[in-house]
């Protein structure tokens, strides 16, 4: 290996600790098992590979917790961005429980077992169902309010793409 080469190292990522009380441990538990029912959703988007950083550690962390007054979890860039998509997907199969039929599916069974079983309120009043949803919709901008500082921080490279005089060569 000569002077100027790096040697190859795995990257450490910084994690964020989440401390969620009770219902909002069961809303990112509710919204990580709509993320792990949807095809292809713990793969790596560039290699096609499985995620090393995916939420199915995170769902195992947290299920323990669920009956717990507040349920700790900790989670890094990859999982908070994983973790957002899966909460909007979540508000919107929430928003969509008022319209199915009395004992209807949604679109991901696992979803509407999981919401049976956690809040069995919203099985019974398909309206308790949209107020789940504002109350991930809250949620959601806690979290992205307590992310990691590096997630907010512009990608040197990324901001000024155009601006091919001032990259570093």
């Amino acid at each position: 290996m000569s002077a100027t080469q790096r040697p190859q190292c795995a990257t450490i990522r910084p994690m964020a600790t989440l401390q969620l009380p009770n219902t909002d441990a069961r809303l990112t538990y509710l919204a990580i098992q709509y993320h792990l029912a949807r095809p292809g959703s713990e793969l790596d988007h560039e290699s096609g590979r499985p995620a090393g950083s995916g939420l199915s550690s995170v769902a195992a962390a947290l299920e323990p917790q669920l009956d717990k007054a507040v349920a700790e979890i900790e989670l890094n860039n990859d999982q908070q961005q994983r973790l957002d998509s899966a909460i909007g997907g979540s508000i919107n199969e929430l928003k969509t429980s008022p319209l199915l039929e009395a004992g209807g599916r949604g679109t991901i069974p696992a979803f509407t077992e999981t919401l049976r079983r956690l809040f069995p309120e919203a099985a019974d009043d398909p309206n308790e169902a949209l107020s789940l949803a504002g109350h991930m919709l809250q949620l959601r901008r806690r979290i992205a309010a307590q992310a990691l500082p590096e997630a907010d921080a512009p990608d040197e490279e990324r901001q000024a793409w155009w601006q091919v005089w001032k990259r570093r060569s």
